[in-house]
């Protein structure tokens, strides 16, 4: 009886040697996610044993981007074809690849309606062709369109949901209405593409959810309820707002947007940017705020000097990574769709607002009629700072 004994014993050890390599296996294993730059947390949870150090980010935000009337008349070929790189073909010069994202006021609706060079300059209806999104996504391929603007009903109320449809299936993430009596559409939660830093300083690309809030003042005034749409997403999460505000081609911010401006700050928000005078004009600190009055133009067809400049915020962003911010990261690709319940999901899990250390740098442009947009020269960046007060601003927000 003996023999067959120690057949079992062997076969015992065997098997508990094959278990002890294959957890060596398992654990030894590198993180092929990880290795090749993917959200660690698609799928929806994180790769075991990883540790990050922070959160960082990088991000444009523009001014108004008018892809339609001259701009599109100049990107015509002899041959009656239009070349949809050819507005975009500059774009270079911004050295794009340092960004994470770019957000821009998306002043056009966007229709596969067939509206005329000359109908468009005759009655001020814009239309922008959905073939020139490959070629913004082939310079930024992660872009948040703010659609809180006049000119996005050019084309009707149909034409504004086309508008919306197109720029979410096109790739594009929107934020925003024309009418801000719209109160559901004034603030969208943004899966807003993250680095997560270890500590050896690689890092590994995430998305973390950030409400951008946005409202069109231009034509219409503030209602109760409208500015305070903001408050439930300031109360749990950092909230990024943008406001289409001010009379045209003026320099400096006028009392109307000074008053509303210091009431969305009132409620929150991390900074505010604003547009609409298609002018750069002042910034300010406000309650420890940056407030951006106006970026002015970045893509448009327009013929002075004035709006043939513009001014887009750059934005660093850092968060000091913690148990609190992997559970945001989780939720990062569930807050891609516009509509999606994000909020309530953070709500539900009782999720904590995170953190964030902002720093801001001014980048001046040029764009206009028949000038593909470009970064502009050192006479031109010192001349934007000038009017937008930079220095003095960075000053009050301790970055100089």
């Amino acid at each position: 009886m003996r023999p067959p004994k120690r057949k079992s014993k062997r076969k015992l050890i065997i098997g508990l040697l094959l278990v002890i390599i294959g957890i060596g296996i398992i654990v030894l294993r590198p993180d092929s996610a990880a290795e090749r730059g993917l959200n660690p947390f698609a799928g929806g949870s994180e790769p075991k044993g990883m540790e990050y150090e922070q959160v960082n980010g990088k991000y444009l935000f523009s001014g108004t981007v008018v892809i339609a009337r001259a701009v599109e008349n100049e990107a015509r070929r002899a041959n009656g074809t239009i070349d949809y790189d050819q507005p975009l073909s500059r774009f270079s010069t911004f050295n794009p690849e340092q960004y994470d994202a770019w957000e821009f006021d998306h002043e056009c609706p966007m229709t596969t309606n067939n509206i005329p060079y000359r109908q468009q300059v005759a009655n001020t209806i814009f239309n922008c062709r959905p073939e020139f999104l490959p070629a913004i996504l082939k310079h930024f391929p992660v872009t948040i369109a703010n659609i809180a603007n006049n000119h996005t009903r050019d084309m009707g109320q149909d034409g504004y949901e086309e508008t919306v449809e197109l720029l979410e299936k096109g790739g594009l993430q929107t934020v925003g209405n024309y009418s801000p009596r719209e109160k559901d559409d004034i603030c969208e939660v943004i899966a807003l593409p993250v680095r997560l830093q270890k500590p050896d300083k690689s890092e590994v690309k995430s998305t973390l959810p950030v409400a951008f809030c946005a409202w069109h003042y231009f034509e219409y005034e503030p209602e109760p309820g409208e500015i305070e749409a903001m408050d439930r997403y300031a109360k749990i999460m950092p909230v990024f707002a943008f406001m289409q505000v001010g009379a045209e081609y003026q320099s400096r911010a006028d009392t109307k947007q000074v008053n509303i401006a210091h009431k969305i700050v009132d409620r929150g928000p991390e900074f505010l940017i604003g547009n609409s005078p298609h002018w750069v004009q002042n910034t300010e600190v406000y309650k420890g705020k940056l407030i951006v009055y106006s970026t002015g133009n970045f893509i448009f067809d327009q013929l002075d000097k004035e709006t043939n400049r513009g001014l887009s915020i750059a934005t660093t962003m850092t968060i000091q990574y913690d148990d609190n911010v992997e559970k945001w990261l989780e939720l990062g690709e569930k807050c891609r769709p516009r509509d999606d319940n994000c909020l309530e999901m953070a709500e539900e899990q009782g999720l904590k607002k995170v953190s964030v250390k902002l720093s801001y740098e001014a980048i001046a442009s040029t764009t206009g009629y028949r000038e593909i947009t470009q970064k502009a020269d050192v006479a031109t960046q010192a001349a934007v700072e000038e009017r937008a007060n930079w220095p003095k601003t960075l000053r009050e927000l301790g970055q100089q």
